[in-house]
């Protein structure tokens, strides 16, 4: 039978509605948990966050014997809890549970809403309730601290236990086939409530106790100010409470221990056991010998095989020793944990001590970017480079030509290759890298990934990677490529018109080509007078900020976004009004004049029949005529 620890369930033993519910029961208490960090985290409890985030994770490993040929675990809420208050506790128990369920198998990824809820909602409040009720007033070395904990610990184990024997017991009261047998979770109430909690009354609580009272004890006299919330600011550094990373460590090396205690907990049973003989007497015999349904439940085979997880039940596959393989698997976790940990409660700080103005800065830097863009822009259409010395006409006849090759060509080597062409001639254009990275490739791939993505698990065909609902095909690859390929390839082509020829020009162009003079006219003035704009708004929300002394909250904040954006909007009315009084009297009917004329010189001819040549040469490609 697999080894997992207990309370940890799996894919299946809970119904799709179950679940949904319980993602919905702890969603309140996730978005809470953020508000409240961002509101009093420190900066420096970022560390202290990701520490308890791992300790948790670690500790699970440590599996225990239980009566019956069962294991059981502590989790390291309750400690967490006492450090970092219930809040920063539901958040660092969350993400040790995500990373088991994604990465180890333990759990699964429909049930981390019901586990977090379980162990990390309940976990977490009840045991600082508990530690809260029972040290109140007492001193930081007093005694009383530690049985506080002791009895938080014991409590917190205990009710988290006992709220999933009650979620898994529920479900073959609620779902059945036509014929009766349950569909999910296979044993009621009156077996899986004394199955769990003997276990965890007797052992897991008493684990739980002995972690979370000794703990205390030692921080009482190492880490006192770790035990008073108000002092948590002093924490100034990553090495703070270095006995703690230390101890950390060494509970990594000494995770194999964890695989002494053999046997499957109960309630986490794989899919096999269900039809090995040894494994379904073993399962009886732990539930008061009751015997399991004589087929596997069609609701949990459905489900169970959604999700492979890389490093499932903690083994590395590539590394034979078990043991070692443990201590990998369990150092990759905890470091996955700090990482996942320390990001959300980075970026929670991050956004709290910006919230009052950040919407405005942010609104500003973008118009800023956007004037940056056009300027640039024009320097680079007025530098020296290879394009830059060809007819604006000969340009956008030949790169628009090669956008439609591109749009229509059926083989990706081909495609990858006009790409090729258009990267070499930027090159040669003098075009930045870093800025066709940061305004065309990244956008664009950006934008076409959100769409490409699910493709790549919808497309039926070949499972190349994943499997379930989750299977990655090599037509839905394909397919992504196809598309981020193609859009990367018009945009970058697209991109060699506009920066390499100034936007009068571009314009001009187009009416020499017989573009109705309608839309010249609309887009020279979009371009011309949208940077108009932009400065307004820039002028305005700086006139803003210029006046106000002090954060504002978030009311007042959209309050003068909204009146801004009806005084830019009153200004851009009135003054497109007074741009088409000034186009009319100066006669302007939609054709472009600029001082420098047109003319084509036998360099261009040769541009154009080269752009036809690479045009001409990809649709034979296409076609197969390479063949």
């Amino acid at each position: 039978m697999v080894l997992r620890p207990l309370m940890h369930i799996p894919d299946g033993y809970l119904s799709p509605a179950t679940c949904a519910t319980l993602y919905a029961g702890a969603a309140p208490f996730w978005y809470t948990s953020l508000r409240k960090m961002r509101r009093v985290l420190h900066s420096r409890m970022v560390p202290l966050v990701s520490l308890f985030a791992a300790f948790s994770f670690i500790i699970m490993m440590f599996n225990l014997p239980l009566p019956g040929g069962t294991t059981a675990h502590a989790t390291g809420v309750a400690i967490a809890a006492i450090v970092l208050g219930p809040w920063a506790s539901i958040l660092a128990v969350s993400t040790a549970l995500t990373i088991q369920a994604l990465f180890f198998g333990d759990g699964g990824v429909t049930a981390i809403g019901a586990n977090c809820f379980n162990i990390a909602v309940v976990g977490s409040i009840s045991a600082y309730a508990v530690y809260r009720v029972i040290a109140a007033g007492s001193p930081v070395a007093s005694p009383r601290r530690v049985v506080a904990a002791i009895l938080g610990g014991y409590v917190s184990i205990n009710l988290a236990a006992l709220v999933t024997s009650l979620e898994l017991g529920l479900q073959p009261l609620l779902y059945r086939d036509a014929s009766g047998a349950p569909l999910y979770a296979p044993y009621p109430w009156a077996i899986a409530i004394p199955a769990i909690m003997i276990g965890h009354l007797l052992v897991a609580g008493v684990a739980e106790a002995v972690v979370s009272g000794g703990v205390v004890a030692y921080l009482q006299r190492a880490e006192p100010h770790l035990l008073q919330p108000e002092t948590l600011a002093g924490v100034r550094e990553w090495s703070s409470a270095k006995a703690l990373w230390a101890t950390l460590a060494l509970l990594a090396i000494l995770a194999p221990l964890g695989l002494l205690a053999v046997g499957s907990a109960w309630g986490e049973w794989s899919l096999e056991d269900f039809v090995t003989p040894d494994s379904r007497a073993a399962i009886a015999n732990a539930s008061g010998g009751a015997a399991l349904p004589a087929q596997v439940p069609a609701g949990m085979d459905r489900l169970a095989q959604r999700w492979k997880a890389p490093l499932s039940d903690y083994t590395v596959p590539f590394f034979g020793d078990e043991r070692g393989g443990y201590v990998i698997a369990a150092f990759t976790g905890a470091l996955l944990v700090i990482l996942l940990a320390g990001a959300i409660a980075f970026f929670s700080r991050r956004r709290s001590t910006q919230e009052s103005t950040y919407f405005l800065e942010k609104t500003i830097a973008g118009f800023l970017r956007a004037l940056e863009y056009a300027s640039s822009a024009e320097q680079m259409a007025a530098s020296k480079g290879l394009l830059q010395k060809v007819d604006p006409r000969v340009k956008l006849a030949g790169l628009f030509g090669l956008i439609v090759v591109a749009a229509t060509v059926s083989r990706l080597g081909v495609i990858a290759a006009l790409f090729g062409v258009a990267f070499f001639l930027a090159i040669l254009s003098h075009l930045s890298f870093v800025k066709l990275a940061a305004w065309v490739w990244a956008p664009v791939l950006l934008f076409t990934g959100l769409i490409a993505l699910p493709a790549m698990v919808l497309t039926p065909g070949d499972v190349v990677a994943g499997g379930g609902i989750f299977s990655v095909t090599a037509s839905g690859v394909r397919g992504a490529a196809f598309l981020i390929l193609r859009a990367e390839t018009a945009a970058t082509l697209s991109a060699l018109l506009v920066l390499t020829t100034p936007w009068p020009w571009v314009l001009k162009a187009l009416r020499s080509l017989q573009c109705p003079a309608v839309l010249v006219a609309i887009l020279g003035m979009a371009y011309r007078y949208i940077f108009v704009i932009l400065q307004n708004a820039l002028d305005i929300l700086e006139s803003r900020r210029s006046r106000t002394v002090g954060p504002l909250a978030a009311t007042e904040v959209r309050r003068s976004m909204t009146t801004a954006a009806g005084v830019l909007l009153s200004k851009s009315v009135q003054m497109s009004g007074e741009v088409h009084l000034a186009m009319q009297a100066r006669g302007y009917r939609g054709d472009v004049h600029v001082l420098t004329g047109f003319r084509t010189r036998s360099a261009d001819w040769v541009w154009l029949a080269g752009f036809a040549a690479v045009a001409v040469f990809a649709l034979w490609l296409s076609a197969g005529g390479h063949a």
